[in-house]
């Protein structure tokens, strides 16, 4: 029986994941550029994330802009966020709302 509700308790954590809009977001540059801007929605104190791949030793730059003004890259706390790759691979870059559902732009550049 126990083995049962941690089974269960399982798949709702996953189910619940994909309906909360927890889902990863590729970006893909278009050919011969190093940014690309992305537009979309974020629920009430929701987040969503983006992930591009990048080289060590690349520098990453992501700029944000809402229509609520209260959406922020979750690793600075900012609308704008730099930094130097260390290890290459898919970079992360997630988008949190601290207001009511709004839109916003992404820019990621990778150079």
């Amino acid at each position: 029986m126990k083995f049962s509700s941690q089974l269960f308790a399982a798949f709702a954590i996953v189910l619940f994941s994909g309906v909360l809009g927890f889902a990863d977001i590729r970006i893909r540059f278009p050919r011969g550029r190093t940014s690309a801007t992305v537009a979309g929605k974020v629920a009430a104190g929701g987040r969503v994330c983006y992930f591009a791949n990048a080289r060590a030793g690349q520098r990453l730059t992501a700029a944000i802009s809402s229509r609520s003004g209260k959406v922020r890259i979750f690793e600075s706390g900012e609308t704008s966020y730099e930094y130097e790759i260390e290890q290459s691979g898919d970079q992360s870059v997630c988008v949190d709302n601290l207001s009511g559902a709004t839109s916003y732009s992404l820019t990621v550049s990778i150079r």
